[in-house]
């Protein structure tokens, strides 16, 4: 019941608005339009035929020739080669032999060397003294320290 009520109020407000407003200018109309339609035709295109054409190529074919300087068959042609070879150093071995005389073991001696040791000289360094500063014991004035 509700909704009857409601809906009937909104088409009497909606009418009453368009008869104040003179109603919708608004209006639908259709118009035939023709659209047109392309077909693909198969052309057949020229396209150039390669034809072979008969041609003789002639490569020069260098020929043996007389010449005043007699050439050697086969051409002697120096070869370096570097050969590394081998070389067998001896390697020393201690040989023990018999001395027929008396060797003098050498006596002991003693050699005194004196080697100078230089000793740094101490340089002046500056020592600030400051005025207001007491360098002394005072007697007690009163103070304690």
């Amino acid at each position: 019941m509700r909704l009857f009520v409601l809906v009937t109020m909104v088409v009497t407000v909606w009418a009453s608005y368009e008869e104040e407003h003179g109603g919708t200018t608004y209006h639908e109309t259709s118009k035939p339009v023709e659209i047109p339609i392309y077909k693909k035709y198969a052309i057949p295109i020229p396209h150039p035929v390669p034809v072979p054409v008969p041609q003789q190529i002639k490569v020069p074919i260098p020929q043996p020739y007389q010449i005043q300087v007699p050439v050697p068959h086969p051409v002697p042609v120096e070869v370096i080669k570097h050969v590394e070879i081998p070389i067998e150093k001896p390697e020393p071995y201690v040989v023990e032999k018999k001395v027929p005389y008396v060797v003098e073991k050498p006596y002991p001696v003693t050699v005194e060397k004196h080697f100078p040791v230089p000793v740094p000289k101490p340089y002046p360094v500056h020592v600030p003294v400051y005025k207001h500063v007491f360098h002394h014991k005072s007697s007690g004035h009163g103070w304690k320290h």
